[in-house]
């Protein structure tokens, strides 16, 4: 019956790669965020068609200081990265 609890190693946790995401206590990006949550809900829960709304909830948090600073690529957004490339004026 419980013989099976003895053979299990125990576990141990570990803390995430990035660190943590922290809250957002002050509700300095709840408008960003309930855009995002709004397009999900009308898109049946689709990411993909919410990139948009995904990267200003990120940029919020970001220029908060609620998250990492961190390239546009490494999040998922290397086409967003791509088209300011070819948009900047030296091009």
């Amino acid at each position: 019956m419980t013989s099976n609890t003895f053979n299990q190693s125990k576990f141990i946790p570990t803390p995430p790669e990035k660190g943590s995401f922290p809250l957002d206590h002050e509700s300095l990006c709840k408008k960003y965020y309930l855009l995002y949550m709004r397009c999900l809900r009308r898109s049946d829960d689709q990411s993909s068609e919410c990139r948009k709304e995904a990267q200003d909830y990120l940029g919020c948090r970001m220029k908060n200081q609620l998250m990492e600073e961190v390239e546009w690529s490494k999040l998922g957004f290397e086409d967003t990265t791509k088209q300011k490339q070819n948009e900047s004026p030296g091009k």
